[in-house]
């Protein structure tokens, strides 16, 4: 009900002030001006309505204001002071004024500036919408879009000034039919600092699904440029006017015609993006990890009674987590079984874990070490944004799934101990993503992920009691007296249905898993405007890829592009929404993850930032799945808004001079550089990182100190948030360390 409020005041508002517009004008002015503020109010309409279904309501409200905004100011400076334009004199021809200017211009500057904005896209990237555009196509686009709004105004000046008499030019020999040509560099120059600015502040980040009346949205733009082209080919004046109109304005008319041609069939009444995963998402639901479960099935041995595996079962899973301490490294999986350090153990035990590693170790035959070796590259250069990502936007993604949170819940609690889940997530992540993580016998990514693709399958055998390829069905609660206490005891009294829910941990949730470690990362950093090029954004979710390869993930499962990305991680998205559950894990989960981060930041204005930051990179419908709905006080709000825009603002112009400039990338930088010393670098906090792990991370965080990409004044601001020098973790006060659980449930998630 409040969002249907909120829309309906969006468009009462303009509602109410364009018929007011159009009743001032009836009374005080003649049937001819009427006509123009009506023909420009229509234009405005139809430009809001193409834009909001385009872009987002979000976005072409930013257009809007933008539009409506920069070209009065540049009209009225220009009326007023002769900028941009040249010095002119409105006339009562067009209506009542604000100002030095008439109100219908600048609704005619937003109907003109998404009109080129949308041909410009067209002829470029062969679709309406130019998503998530990087600094150079953005600006290519804008420039595109400025030249196609000023066509417009080669023969609409002339009408203007020589048959309405709408303006009165004080130089009345200008070079172009009584037009000054400093008319037309004011045309360019305001209609691409607009879009421009349009871009780098609410640029859309997918171009919208083809569908009638969006295919009926893309057709609008150019059917108001091209009734311009024909009223001046037709009534255009002086007569040369008509020959240059339709040149100057049918080129680009009909090149945006071809493309939306083009665009619209090609998709029509087709998922978009979809081929590369057209994979049936319903079958994976109950498809686990052979392999995985397999080894966990020896270990615990057959399910006798009703209860499920216990005493001598729940002694060898103890036995094998304590062995799984000595994968320490890549290198130490290739001989692991065979020293003195197993011998002890029990022979069964080391048997199947020995079978385990030495099947499950071996990189796919696909994997490109260059490319690897580049994400790497790319992880360490974005360094502290890189957590900040993953705190902000793959964290909070990975409970949208409810069974998987529903998971999280039962196996621990973990809204009442986020930071033991933030650091085990993070004792995958780095172990991946350093040098030499995956590909090299030195690193520990695949020793670290294939401990977690065990937990999975400890997971699916200790809820479903059985083996999981095995158990269809429900499988009714444990009953006992009193709360579980353990995590096998909570996992095991839980209850599940199967065909209802899946197999806990699977495939589809494994995929999507994978998705919020590489395509939610990448997807922040275009939200950002710090977007990769194309072959950077491939190599990382190809390094993540191998990486899902080694956890258990099925190859139709990984993308390998983008788009790829975009088209599966928004499939299991959209099955997550039609799920019903009751109760719903996920709010707590997400709201914790929330409180957690706040308690990092101790300024009271500054606590809450989280939760915009959040919104903003998730997207409000996944923030409310999640929880992530929270009221922040307006002082919050005011500073996280405005200082978004004059961030992005900033950014897009000073990169055109500075490509490395970036307080975006600062700003970020400095919430995880806290993040980073809090939870992951105190060891007085709960769970403790091995030694193996926390020194190599100690020394690439505090290499991480100085940015390179910016100028030593960014830097040295940037420690006054920070710390000068290298970055050390700040050591907590009376914090003693927990002991480690019976298992690391948590990294589920991972």
């Amino acid at each position: 009900m409040a969002l249907l409020r909120s829309r309906l005041q969006q468009i009462l508002l303009p509602s109410l002030l364009s018929a007011g517009l159009l009743l001032a004008t009836a009374l005080a002015y003649p049937p001819l001006t009427l006509a123009l503020v009506a023909v420009s109010v229509a234009m405005f309409w139809a430009a809001l309505w193409s834009a909001a279904v385009l872009l987002g309501r979000r976005s072409a409200w930013v257009l809007a204001v933008l539009a409506l905004g920069l070209g009065w100011f540049a009209e009225q400076m220009g009326s007023s002071r002769g900028w941009f334009f040249g010095r002119y004199t409105y006339t009562d021809v067009l209506g009542p004024r604000l100002g030095d200017v008439p109100l219908a211009i600048p609704l005619m500057w937003l109907a003109l500036c998404l009109v080129g904005y949308v041909l410009a896209s067209l002829i470029l990237w062969r679709t309406p919408v130019h998503a998530a555009p990087t600094r150079k196509s953005g600006a290519l686009t804008a420039w595109l879009a400025a030249m196609i709004v000023t066509s417009f105004d080669l023969g609409a000046d002339p009408y203007f000034v020589y048959v309405l008499k709408a303006w009165i030019m004080e130089k009345t020999d200008g070079g172009w039919f009584g037009e000054t040509l400093q008319g037309f560099v004011g045309w360019m120059l305001v209609s691409f600092v607009i879009v421009a600015a349009f871009q780098a502040l609410a640029a859309p980040r997918r171009v919208p699904a083809i569908e009638r009346h969006t295919r009926l949205a893309a057709v609008v733009p150019i059917g108001l440029y091209a009734s311009g082209l024909v009223f001046q080919m037709l009534f255009g004046h002086p007569i040369e006017i008509r020959a240059i109109a339709f040149f100057a304005m049918g080129m680009p008319t009909l090149i945006a015609w071809v493309a939306w041609r083009h665009w619209a069939p090609a998709h029509a009444g087709a998922p978009q993006a979809q081929p590369a995963h057209s994979v049936p998402l319903a079958p994976m639901g109950l498809q686990a990890d052979p392999l995985a479960d397999q080894t966990v099935a020896a270990l615990i041995g057959p399910w006798s009674d009703a209860d499920g595996a216990t005493g001598p079962a729940t002694d060898r899973l103890a036995a094998a987590t304590r062995l799984m301490a000595g994968w320490t490294s890549n290198g130490a999986l290739a001989a692991w079984g065979q020293g003195d350090a197993t011998a002890a153990a029990d022979p069964a035990v080391v048997a199947a874990l020995r079978a385990y590693v030495n099947e499950g170790r071996a990189l796919p035959a696909w994997a490109d070490a260059a490319k690897v070796e580049r994400a790497e590259a790319i992880f360490m250069e974005q360094g502290p944004l890189s957590c900040t990502l993953l705190f902000c936007s793959s964290l909070p993604e990975c409970y949208v799934l409810p069974n998987l949170a529903e998971v999280l819940h039962i196996a621990g609690q973990l809204e009442q101990h986020t930071e033991h889940r933030i650091r085990q997530t993070a004792a995958m992540v780095f172990p991946v993503m350093m040098k030499g993580g995956l590909m090299d016998a030195s690193g520990a990514g695949v020793a670290q992920v294939l401990k977690v693709r065990l937990i999975h399958a400890t997971i699916r055998h200790l809820i479903l009691r059985g083996e999981p390829q095995t158990v269809r069905g429900q499988v009714a609660p444990r009953l006992q007296a009193g709360a579980p206490t353990g995590m096998h005891a909570a996992l095991m009294s839980h209850g599940w249905d199967v065909d209802r829910q899946g197999l806990p941990c699977n495939q589809i949730e494994l995929a999507y898993t994978l998705l919020t470690f590489s395509y939610s990362f990448l997807k922040g950093m275009r939200t950002l405007g710090l977007g990769l090029p194309r072959a950077d954004e491939e190599a990382y979710l190809h390094a993540w890829n191998v990486m899902g390869h080694v956890l258990g993930v099925r190859r139709e499962l990984m993308a390998d592009t983008m788009e790829e990305a975009e088209a599966l991680f928004e499939r299991i998205q959209a099955q997550a929404r039609g799920q019903t559950v009751s109760p719903d894990a996920r709010p707590a989960l997400g709201r914790a993850l929330m409180h957690t981060m706040e308690r990092t930041i101790r300024l009271p204005v500054v606590r809450g930032i989280p939760v915009p930051l959040t919104r903003w990179l998730i997207g409000p419908d996944t923030a409310r799945a999640i929880g992530v709905d929270e009221r922040v006080s307006w002082p919050t709000r005011l500073l996280f808004g405005a200082g978004r825009l004059l961030v992005r603002l900033i950014d897009t112009v000073v990169r055109l001079f500075s490509p490395g400039f970036s307080l975006s990338r600062m700003f970020t930088r400095i919430v995880g550089y806290h993040l980073l010393t809090r939870f992951l670098l105190d060891q007085t906090r709960p769970l403790g990182l091995p030694d193996q792990l926390l020194n190599p991370l100690t020394d690439t965080v505090a290499a991480w100190s100085e940015d390179p990409g910016a100028s030593g004044w960014l830097n040295r601001l940037e420690d006054r948030w920070t710390t000068t020098g290298h970055w050390l973790p700040v050591q907590g006060e009376g914090k003693a360390r927990r002991p480690a659980p019976e298992v690391e449930v948590d990294a589920v998630a991972s």
